[in-house]
């Protein structure tokens, strides 16, 4: 199947209509437009690591223990929260990598300081795309700035994320050659809960990470191991699985020869104040967010450096796949009926994110991947993007929870900040 056909699949899930194989310039319902209306918030609050405290990721600091009560490393689990020490709350926060450095969790982004920022959108028609291949862009008739964005409201999925393009960074130039591997992301719910879901499908399983780093030099071979979580059952899902080495630079980190995290990764950036930010994308220098649960099949990988030649080269050798799962993802959510109407490939995965949004805060969250060949020059990686404005409810197919009202026993959930995830 096309590039341009399983991109098409990917967005209907999420833009009804947008790929009915018209070549009008039309398109389908779209993102937030740009709303011509004021407000009265004042003031904001920018800075590395989410500072503002607009979303956190369940077992990072000051979010939600995992459902296991354990939390990202270096943080404890306290009255059910992840703290540094005794730091509980939302912040400029640290985990430790494969490596033992710390490195911020959460990308840069934009919050209101002292109440909802002073910005109207309007809906609008945006970004649809026919067989054609013609975008269209339109704006929205604008609103009030009490009222920021439509709770509950997912914009189209922007496969290349506005990529690639020349500047002095030479991350936005990076070209994603596999984005045809994520067949959907489904944003749902916000406060008191969130969940990200992404739905891969491909010949080859999904890479979980790299589990070991084998580098060359001109003393002799070196190699260090981290923890990837092995698929015992086929399908099989594990909650907080292990991506293996998580370190963003060096010669153990886990990065592909881009630079891209090789385990499944989120990005994020409020996009309250300014619809157009972008800065915490991997392209911007985000920081990514590791994967809360994983269905399906999957698999590792090894990171090959030769540091004897100049400049180093480094590359990435896949584990073989396991046995061919079809569409089957075990305890997985649901597979969007659109999806599952596509040309099925051997592999079926799904990714998860789930997370703490502020409900009525509008944020642009991109998702990144590895398919199981990387073949390709650069690395085999696919992206994606979509805006999404947090509602006040769980995630969606995620039933309330708490003293009173406990999760289905049949659906193997747990309750997390109330909801049944």
């Amino acid at each position: 199947m096309s590039m341009f056909s399983r991109v098409c699949w990917a967005s209907v899930v999420l833009m009804a209509g947008a790929c009915a194989g018209s070549t009008s310039p039309s398109g389908g319902l779209g993102a937030f437009g740009s709303g011509g209306g004021t407000g009265s918030g004042v003031g904001t609050a920018q800075g590395t690591g989410n500072t503002n405290g607009s979303f956190c990721v369940v077992g990072q600091q000051g979010c939600p223990c995992d459902p296991t009560g354990t939390c990202a490393t270096g943080l404890n689990c306290i009255a059910n929260k992840c703290c540094s020490g005794s730091n509980c709350s939302v912040g400029t926060s640290t985990t430790t990598t494969g490596l033992g450095d710390p490195t911020p969790i959460g990308g840069t982004g934009q919050g209101s300081s002292t109440g909802m920022p002073g910005r109207g959108m309007g809906m609008g028609m945006g970004m649809g795309m026919g067989t054609g291949g013609a975008v269209a862009t339109g704006s929205g008739g604008g609103n009030s700035g009490s009222s920021v964005c439509a709770p509950g409201v997912v914009g189209p999925v922007i496969t290349d994320c506005g990529y690639p393009y020349t500047s002095a960074n030479a991350r936005t130039s990076v070209v994603f050659n596999e984005s045809e591997v994520l067949r959907a992301i489904l944003p749902s719910g916000g406060a008191p809960l969130a969940s990200v879901r992404l739905f891969y499908n491909d010949e080859n399983a999904l890479t979980l990470g790299v589990r070991s780093v084998v580098v060359k030099s001109s003393s002799g071979t070196s190699s260090a191991d981290f923890p990837v979580s092995p698929l015992l059952a086929n399908p099989d899902s594990k909650r907080s699985p292990q991506t293996g080495s998580n370190a963003i630079s060096g010669d153990l980190s886990g990065l592909d020869p881009s630079n891209r995290p090789m385990w499944p990764a989120l990005f994020i950036t409020d996009t309250t104040v300014d619809p157009n930010d972008r800065s915490g994308d991997w392209q911007l220098g985000g920081a990514p967010f590791n994967p809360t649960a994983v269905f399906g099949t999957w698999k590792a990988a090894v990171r090959n450096v030769d540091k004897t030649v100049n400049p180093n080269v480094a590359d990435i050798t896949p584990d073989a796949d396991p046995d061919k799962n079809g569409w089957n993802i075990g305890r997985g959510d649901p597979i969007p009926a659109a999806v599952m109407a596509s040309k099925a490939e051997a592999y079926t995965a799904e990714v998860r994110w789930d997370l703490v949004l502020i409900a009525g805060h509008s944020y642009r969250m991109q998702v990144m991947v590895h398919d199981g060949d990387q073949n390709k020059v650069g690395g085999d990686s696919g992206e994606a993007c979509v805006n999404f404005c947090a509602g006040s409810a769980c995630p969606e197919g995620s039933p309330a929870c708490g003293p009173d009202a406990a999760c289905p026993i049949e659906t193997e959930s747990v309750c997390i900040n109330g909801c049944c995830i």
